[in-house]
């Protein structure tokens, strides 16, 4: 897990991390059946007897009739929590359901920035790797979550040629406006932010405060926080309409967090605002217990999958010139045990270097809980690097 761990199943918590590249390796997992795929073809094959069952204003439905019914509409939102698998899973089964209906369907994602959308269609057409897409976009600085939980819809959308559309905000925006507000932004930074912020309503803000209440830190400005969230809500809206708007044959299913979504707020009613007269839907996975009527129009019932895990150091991370610097370390943490210590700058794991949190993933990607692997690290005050064996948890 990572920082962003803290988030629950709505997303605006995000911005409660995005001042910090803070990052917890520990392994808090959600009890839930493992699915090990070894490949897409197993994964594909599983999603294709995957019949989840569907709640809609008050009735069941199987999901072929969901199927059906979401057919009819030109946008198709499918929320999730973003670290859950299960949730990735449906988004795929309706993907592929979709798709197989309409070859002429776009994807527009959270996961990815707008400024990054000349990467995302460099690997869809085969020019870059995956590491690449994941350097270059700023994946595991900008995102974080595990990505193999979202690999299987990337790879059918570049295996069956479908367009990934990149719909977030930079980063870089949304964490000057956090911390002071539009004025903080140069004349050129405020280009880039949708010609118009509508403010939220009443229902949509109350939510907010709530989520602010609950969670914002001292120092933190209500007025902000409500900014960053319109700001992803109306740019995430204004790249679907980008897309939309001159292909009017094409249509578009939209991943991204349950509270861009949800009530009727957020992205759905800023893109109707945008694009007149547009047919769309809501889908949300939910374990059965907490479907709320009335937050979605489909609610996909689910349960908890994980994938299995992989090696975790058991500490918190800080960038510090340019190195990622141990902070907090987890009591009986592996690297604790190992002998690391906090204020250690990461040089390198089995000798590939580590030096930022791109790196630090896609090394331990490699690794399961259990394997030991060799942590060099610097130490100041001391010469020279250090070498520890490091038993992973």
């Amino acid at each position: 897990q990572n920082s962003h761990g803290l988030l629950t199943r709505m997303c605006y918590h995000k911005w409660l991390v995005a001042w910090s590249l803070a990052a917890s390796l520990l392994a808090g997992r959600v009890q839930a059946d493992v699915l090990e795929h070894h490949s897409q073809a197993e994964t594909l094959a599983w999603v294709a007897h995957y019949q989840p069952e569907a709640i809609a204003h008050g009735h069941r439905l199987p999901f072929a009739q969901i199927i059906r019914e979401l057919d009819s509409n030109r946008v198709v939102f499918v929320g999730e929590t973003h670290d859950r698998y299960d949730h990735h899973l449906n988004q795929l089964a309706i993907l592929r359901a979709l798709h197989q209906t309409n070859p002429h369907l776009a994807i527009g994602v959270e996961w990815f920035q707008q400024p990054f959308q000349p990467v995302v269609d460099a690997w869809l057409a085969g020019k870059i790797d995956e590491n690449e897409l994941l350097r270059k976009t700023g994946y595991f600085d900008r995102w974080r979550y595990d990505y193999r939980m979202l690999r299987p819809i990337m790879e059918y959308a570049k295996a069956n040629h479908v367009p990934v559309i990149a719909l977030n905000a930079p980063t870089e925006l949304t964490r000057k406006v956090s911390r002071g507000g539009l004025a903080s932004l140069s004349q050129q930074e405020q280009k880039q932010l949708p010609a118009e912020l509508t403010p939220p309503d009443p229902a949509y803000r109350s939510r907010l405060e709530k989520i602010f209440a609950e969670h914002a830190g001292e120092g933190h400005q209500l007025d902000n926080f409500l900014l960053v969230q319109r700001i992803w809500d109306e740019t995430m809206a204004q790249n679907i309409w980008r897309f939309l708007q001159p292909n009017p044959d094409w249509r578009m299913v939209v991943f991204s967090g349950s509270g861009h979504i949800s009530h009727g707020a957020g992205i759905p009613d800023d893109l109707a605002r945008q694009l007149s007269g547009v047919r769309l839907t809501t889908v949300l996975s939910s374990d059965r217990q907490d479907v709320q009527p009335g937050e979605v129009d489909y609610f996909l019932l689910t349960q908890p999958h994980n994938l299995p895990a992989t090696g975790k150091l058991g500490v918190w991370l800080d960038e510090h010139k340019g190195r990622l610097q141990i902070g907090e370390m987890a009591e009986n943490s592996a690297a604790r045990r190992a002998g690391l210590q906090a204020g250690d700058q990461l040089a390198a794991i089995n000798g590939q270097a580590v030096r930022n949190m791109c790196d630090l993933m896609l090394t331990l990607a490699n690794y399961k809980p259990g394997q030991r692997v060799k942590v060099t690290v610097a130490r100041e005050g001391t010469a020279g690097l250090a070498a520890y064996d490091v038993t992973l948890q």
